[in-house]
């Protein structure tokens, strides 16, 4: 740079001393170009590898011998297990604890990798998991990805299974659909599911009922209105869960410019989180 700085001062002088016409030859001033190094980001994964492990009855008096205090565990694999230990459980109402412990058998020692959220899957582990007296779980501390879909109840929710990988049984799809609401939420995205209400399950429920299916028109998404989504899903070869997918949406209202509301990210459909 100095050396590029010190040609075109030179370039300069010259110019203002020479007598010479405009039409002699002058000297070219060297160019300095620049270039600017572009930051590229990448998504940590959020899942492991699969381990091909399979789900065994858990044997809690035998972990309870290695890991050196009494626990009571759900769901088990040869390495993995989630439960609370049994101080955690005097702490923690009837319906159970908020948050429970991932156990790993690690040089024939079971040992507490993790405290996570029991409504959320694995795969949010940066919010829902912590290391007990450390701070914020990694990926380190979770079980692979096959594992948490055997052990782990969020991981096979019917809202969940497109972002974990797991495929919830036909069991676990009718006990969700059948299971009553003890309360109703706004539904503002995808999945419109059992026990949402508002503008976007109504709209649903109208053609729903349109189209031959037993259901109530009241914006309250109900165990009924679970099974008219199911068995219209079915009638359509569409994947039946008996939540209302952006799929299902639009094989149920076809002609999306009907809604009311805004195609606002301009990806063809009006979702729940765009009506009006």
């Amino acid at each position: 740079m100095k050396l590029l700085l010190g040609l075109g001062f030179i370039a300069v002088i010259t110019s203002a001393c020479s007598t010479s016409s405009p039409s002699d030859t002058s000297i070219a001033t060297p160019l300095a170009t620049t270039t600017t190094a572009v930051a590229t980001t990448t998504s940590a994964p959020l899942m492991n590898p699969p381990s091909g492990e399979k789900a065994i009855t858990c044997d809690s008096k035998a972990v309870s011998a290695l890991y050196g205090e009494k626990v009571k565990l759900e769901k088990c694999t040869t390495t993995w297990a989630y439960g609370d230990t049994d101080r955690d459980s005097w702490n923690c109402p009837d319906a159970g604890c908020d948050h429970t412990r991932l156990f790993h058998l690690e040089n024939n020692t079971w040992v507490n990798t993790a405290s996570c959220q029991r409504t959320l899957p694995l795969t949010r582990y940066s919010v829902s998991c912590y290391i007990p007296n450390v701070g914020a779980a990694t990926l380190a501390q979770l079980p692979p990805s096959d594992v948490a879909c055997l052990i782990w109840p969020a991981n096979t929710l019917l809202k969940y299974t497109a972002e974990t990988g797991c495929t919830p049984s036909k069991a676990d799809i009718i006990a969700q659909m059948n299971g009553a609401c003890t309360g109703y939420y706004d539904a503002v995205e995808f999945p419109v599911e059992k026990c949402d209400q508002g503008r976007a399950v109504r709209l649903m429920q109208e053609r729903l009922k349109k189209a031959g299916y037993n259901t109530n028109v009241d914006g309250y998404f109900g165990p009924s209105m679970a099974k008219a989504v199911y068995d219209f899903q079915g009638s359509a070869k569409l994947q039946q869960t008996g939540m209302i997918d952006q799929a299902t949406w639009v094989a149920l209202e076809p002609n999306q410019s009907s809604l009311p509301g805004t195609d606002v990210n301009t990806d063809g459909v009006v979702g729940p989180n765009e009506l009006k």
